[in-house]
């Protein structure tokens, strides 16, 4: 074999060698970069998961507590026969207890249109939020109750979280501005005539009401759930109401 063709055959080998190792390397380069993007996107996601969690969990904790805790009072404290007794405390009462429900159906329904945000990290937990939510709806909704006081169908709880939206905004309207409302709007009023009257209905009604003590224990489960370290609420504050007047 004369020496060119020996060198063009060593060449030649050199080439593929090379050939094959470049393309080792860019396949490897191409995985590297590949992978460390899918981190970045995860990581990402994580940061914005949080912040988002940060965002929505928080105010749905409170506006559950607030509801939970209004609940509480009407069942256990005699909320409604004490301030029942003056005209202005009345209006107030009602206005009130009005809010803690609407309130929570807004974040509930910012919650629904933003759901992806409630992965909290993995599927089962995700599961279990919209379990819970959904438990309290339904007991809301249902008509297995002796009586009707606080029953409110699925459509109308989504209409009333809907109403207290604020315009463009993702949060809910304050006490002041829904009682303005309530007094200047009669349509957005229409909409609590019934749950009014149920209101002043039980300021006057003896009973334990289960519908209220089921409500009042849900929405006590969603808190536990939300707040599992107990961060925001203390277990001395985690009272459940029994249909007999017990806690636990």
């Amino acid at each position: 074999m004369n020496t060119e063709l020996i060198v063009a055959t060593v060449s030649g080998a050199v080439a593929l060698v090379s050939a094959a190792y470049s393309s080792q390397a860019n396949r490897r380069n191409s995985l590297l970069a590949s992978d460390l993007e899918r981190q970045e996107v995860e990581h990402h996601r994580a940061l914005e998961r949080q912040d988002a969690m940060s965002h929505f969990r928080d105010p749905l904790l409170w506006a559950a507590f607030d509801f939970q805790s209004r609940l509480f009072n009407i069942i256990k404290g005699g909320f409604l026969r004490i301030y029942f007794t003056e005209s202005h405390d009345r209006q107030y009462a009602v206005r009130s207890t009005l809010h803690v429900l609407a309130e929570y159906l807004g974040w509930v329904e910012i919650l629904r249109r933003r759901i992806y945000f409630l992965d909290l990290g993995n599927q089962e937990a995700n599961r279990q939020v919209v379990a819970l939510l959904t438990g309290i709806g339904t007991i809301l909704n249902s008509d297995s109750y002796p009586d009707r006081h606080f029953h409110l169908l699925r459509s109308n709880q989504r209409a009333i979280g809907e109403l207290v939206l604020r315009d463009g905004e993702e949060t809910c309207m304050g006490y002041a501005e829904f009682s303005a409302r309530l007094e200047s709007d009669s349509e957005f009023s229409a909409w609590f005539a019934r749950l009014s009257d149920s209101i002043a209905e039980l300021a006057v009604l003896p009973g334990r009401h289960p519908r209220l003590v089921d409500l009042q224990v849900a929405l006590m489960d969603l808190i536990d759930f939300l707040d599992p370290e107990q961060e925001r609420f203390p277990q001395k504050r985690r009272y459940r109401t029994t249909i007999d007047g017990q806690l636990y």
